[in-house]
């Protein structure tokens, strides 16, 4: 149990990174000095009200992390070339056995460097109490919403309102008991119970109907359409 609570925080984190339009709508304080925590542990710092021991502790963590991150990505550098030179090769042939060995060789080199990020985590966490950890866990709840609301481009007031609701679902989650596959769906129903209520009590009727719309497909690129036009002109064969 809780090393699907440490992985699902973890894939909060990576979500977290690339969002960026929704943090900086989030930070609006002064742009932080050169040797402070940016980004995510910026944010970190400011929920969890971080004291100075803590963000040195926090910084020093992080730095770890990264530099085991780096050395391994230095030091299996061709190694990773070569998986995926081979992975794709097998991909591009007909023989389904070599492809998914091909596939399963890459995944176990990568695993490697996801043990060294998730331990990195692990060790960046343990700097936080249990209370610290539980407004972590509120914020990444309400980071997600927000960039899965991003259509309808929340107002401050809406956020306000949005906020609590993701600090109870946190608190929910953190309660569950039980194996993985019944904490999983659990998961999933406090998230949709949030989605819901903010749908049928917050939105209005103009976001609702923002968040309705369907993509655009995707222009075709230039090359693949002057390919298509010629092919149309192509005359049928008789």
């Amino acid at each position: 149990m809780k090393s699907l609570k440490w992985f699902a925080v973890a894939a909060a984190l990576v979500m977290l990174v690339c969002a960026p339009a929704v943090m900086a709508e989030e930070a609006k304080a002064k742009p932080p000095a050169k040797d402070t925590l940016k980004g995510v542990y910026a944010q970190m710092v400011t929920i969890c009200k971080l004291s100075d021991q803590q963000i040195a502790d926090l910084k020093a963590k992080v730095k770890a992390r990264d530099d085991a991150v780096a050395a391994w990505t230095t030091a299996n550098a061709e190694k990773v070339k070569a998986a995926d030179e081979a992975a794709k090769k097998a991909r591009e042939g007909a023989d389904k056995a070599a492809a998914k060995k091909a596939n399963e060789d890459r995944q176990a080199l990568m695993a490697e460097r996801t043990k060294i990020e998730a331990d990195g985590m692990a060790a960046i966490y343990a700097v936080l109490t249990p209370e610290q950890k539980q407004a972590w866990e509120g914020q990444q709840m309400y980071m997600q919403v927000c960039a899965r609301f991003r259509k309808a481009n929340l107002t401050e007031e809406q956020r306000t309102k949005v906020r609590p609701l993701c600090d109870q679902a946190a608190k929910d989650e953190a309660a569950v008991k039980g194996d993985e596959k019944a904490a999983r769906k659990a998961k999933t129903d406090i998230e949709a119970k949030v989605a819901k209520t903010i749908e049928d009590t917050i939105l209005t009727a103009e976001q609702k109907a923002e968040m309705a719309k369907k993509p655009e497909p995707k222009a075709k690129p230039a090359a693949e359409k002057k390919e298509g036009e010629k092919a149309a002109e192509k005359p049928a064969a008789k």
